[in-house]
Parts: C-alpha cells; sequence; structure tokens
C-alpha cells in the first residue's frame, strides 16, 4: 500500500480516506520529523520506552476488541446495563494507545499510563485534527457522550434505565479510526528507527518491563505476569518497537483475548469466538 509518498505495512481501512493525499503527506511528514528528533539521540532507555509504549498500545487494541465483543454478548443476552460502559471503556483504551504513540507525550517513568481520562480524550483529539479538524471534532464529541452516558448510568442511577441514552455514533468506525491513526504513528516510528537508531541501543531494560508489569493503584500493587513473559519475548526477540500490526505477536492476542473468555462450566459463558471474531476494528493477528 502506497500512499503519501510511502510504502505502508498495514492495510488501512480508513485513515487513507479522511483526508487528502496532499493532507496526508504533509502529516506524516511532520510526524516524522518529530520522532527523528528522537531516534537521532536513540539509547537503551528511548528503547525500552519505546518498546513499552508501542507493547502498551498494543494491547490497548486488543482491550478494545475484547470489549467490543463484551458489548454484542450484552447486547444478545440483554444485559443494557453494562453497554454504556463496554463502549467507553472501548474508546477509552484507544485514546490511551493512541497517547502512547504521541512522540511529544512524556514517558515520566511509566507516569503517563496514569494519564486522566479528560486529558486523553484532548491530547488524542488533537492529535488527530492533525489529519482534519472536523473529523477530530466530532470524534471528540462522541467520545465525551460515551463518557457522559456511562457517568449517567454509575453515578445516577437513571429510574428510565437506558432510555435516555443514544446512538447516533458508529463505534466500530469510531474505534477504527483511533487504532489506525495510531498504526499511522507507529509505522513513522518503525522507519525512523531504521534509519537513525544504532543497533548495539537495541535492548529492553528490566526497569521499564517492571513499570508495566507491576502496577500500583489506590495502595493496591498488582502483578502480572503475563506482562513479565510477553515483555520478556520482546526483550528476547523483538528487541525494538515495530509498527503495531508486526508487534503483536499472535501468542500475544490469543492468550490476551482468551484470558477473558468465561468459563466453560457455564450455562452460556461468554466467547470471544476464533481469530475471525477479532478483526472488527484492526488486523489482530
Amino acid at each position: 500500500m502506497r500512499h503519501a509518498g510511502r510504502s505502508w505495512g498495514y492495510s488501512y481501512r480508513r485513515l487513507f480516506n479522511i483526508c487528502s493525499e496532499k493532507k496526508l503527506t504533509t502529516v506524516a511528514n511532520c510526524i516524522a520529523a518529530q520522532y527523528a528528533q528522537i531516534t537521532k539521540n536513540w539509547t537503551r532507555e528511548k528503547n525500552s520506552e519505546w518498546s513499552c509504549r508501542t507493547y502498551l498500545a498494543t494491547k490497548m487494541i486488543l482491550n478494545a476488541t475484547v470489549l467490543l465483543n463484551s458489548l454484542e454478548f450484552a447486547r444478545q443476552s440483554g444485559l443494557r446495563s453494562a453497554n454504556p460502559y463496554f463502549e467507553y471503556y472501548a474508546a477509552l483504551s484507544l485514546l490511551r494507545g493512541l497517547v502512547y504513540t504521541i512522540p511529544t507525550e512524556q514517558w515520566n517513568a511509566g507516569g503517563l499510563m496514569a494519564i486522566s481520562h479528560s486529558r486523553a480524550i484532548n491530547v488524542a483529539f488533537d492529535w488527530v485534527a492533525k489529519f482534519d479538524k472536523d473529523l477530530a471534532a466530532g470524534m471528540k464529541m462522541t467520545a465525551l457522550q460515551l463518557k457522559a452516558q456511562r457517568e449517567l448510568i454509575a453515578y445516577k442511577a437513571p429510574a428510565s434505565g437506558d432510555r435516555n441514552i443514544g446512538a447516533d455514533y458508529d463505534l466500530v468506525d469510531f474505534l477504527t479510526i483511533l487504532a489506525e491513526v495510531s498504526e499511522f504513528g507507529s509505522e513513522l516510528l518503525e522507519v525512523s528507527i531504521t534509519k537513525n537508531a544504532d543497533s548495539s541501543s537495541f535492548e529492553v531494560l528490566d526497569e521499564y518491563i517492571h513499570q508495566i508489569a507491576t502496577v500500583k493503584v489506590e495502595g493496591f500493587i498488582f502483578f502480572d505476569k503475563e506482562d513479565y513473559q510477553r515483555l520478556g519475548y520482546v526483550r528476547r526477540k523483538t528487541k525494538r518497537p515495530y509498527h503495531l500490526g508486526a508487534f503483536i505477536h499472535p501468542g500475544q492476542s490469543e492468550d490476551f483475548i482468551g484470558a477473558w473468555d468465561g468459563d466453560e462450566d457455564a450455562c452460556a459463558p461468554f466467547s470471544n469466538g476464533s481469530p475471525s471474531n477479532w478483526q472488527a476494528i484492526f488486523d489482530v493477528p
């Protein structure tokens, strides 16, 4: 696939249709220049940071996929009170995933993972506005609507149920665009690393893995063995950031998505299904 004077490794479904070829070229060159400022001074620490940020962005895509499948299951089951949660947190996952790929956002020793909902929305749609301001404004309103609907159910417990909740948005299209803007940036980062970075810096340091796999929330510490294993694979095999579509290992997607399948002994267990059910918003391997 060739657009904006460049070859792309991912088969985009929506992104290349949201602005003109001229605009796309301008955006690609601008973002590439921002990444170059980082990759021309590439170190083991930068390699570790951006490998972990890339890993997090892939997890956000997988998480949104699970939440979208959960939404469909809830709809089929008549579990309407859960729908606003699934919709909003699928969106929030990809907003955060996009933020992780933005070169101007500082990692701050993992502090970026604690970005607030409001800031994630503002930063992400300021970035989407590079492609099309009107589209970004419309998508931001959708994100705020999803947030408001989630808060309505959670905080107001409406006596009328979900009758006042609208659905005048295409959630799959919304999520697809966010995932592809993240992928777009990751492709430019990959090319910039290949061009500018010294391969001797392609090492993923333990301290960065620890920032991802051990998380403290409200004084509680959560240790994720699977994150340690997956990032161990990145350290041993992948060693550096690649674009999101290439960075996701099939084993990663199978284990992440399968971890949310229901108990097979249940009467009607939730299942994410086969890989063919994971492709709604991104080409998940």
